[in-house]
């Protein structure tokens, strides 16, 4: 059995779309198994875990991202692009092979060693340094790391 999530770049993934309030996606979703504050550099958002995904929340609690965790479950999960679809699964190489098939984007991300990104569909993918190579990945909207990615030019610059 799979479980298929439409992918819009920078607007959502599946009926989860960008900007909707943590009460809309419950009332779609229902309660998160846990849910606990996370951010850089203020821990002011909260995500929600569904098993095998995250909801990720802004400071305004709507949604920015969604992550997903290949490993924490039994079930395929695909991601559909156009005509195109993208499984998922715990392996950073096959997954990487299946994100290619729909863009020519996908690069090493400088600020992260552990993973990849693609600008063109608003996807980053994450993994450990370590032999098991699990992978997660973030769908995100387009303001999603703009607060870290500041905080990290202040401090480059010496403004803390």
């Amino acid at each position: 059995m799979s479980k298929e999530y439409e992918l819009f770049p920078y607007r959502g993934i599946g009926e989860l779309f960008f900007g909707m309030t943590r009460e809309e996606i419950q009332r779609l979703l229902g309660k998160p198994i846990s849910s606990n504050k996370y951010g850089f550099p203020i821990q002011d958002r909260i995500l929600d875990d569904y098993g095998f995904f995250y909801t990720l929340f802004n400071n305004q609690m709507t949604l920015e991202a969604v992550e997903f965790f290949p490993e924490y479950t039994e079930e395929k999960i695909v991601w559909i692009y156009g005509d195109v679809s993208i499984q998922l699964t715990a392996d950073k190489e096959t997954t990487l092979e299946a994100l290619k098939k729909v863009t020519d984007d996908i690069v090493k991300d400088e600020d992260e060693s552990e993973g990849y990104y693609s600008q063109k569909l608003g996807v980053k993918l994450f993994y450990p340094d370590d032999e098991d190579n699990v992978v997660t990945l973030i769908v995100h909207d387009l303001h999603c790391y703009d607060e870290e990615e500041q905080y990290l030019k202040d401090l480059d610059n010496g403004v803390e």
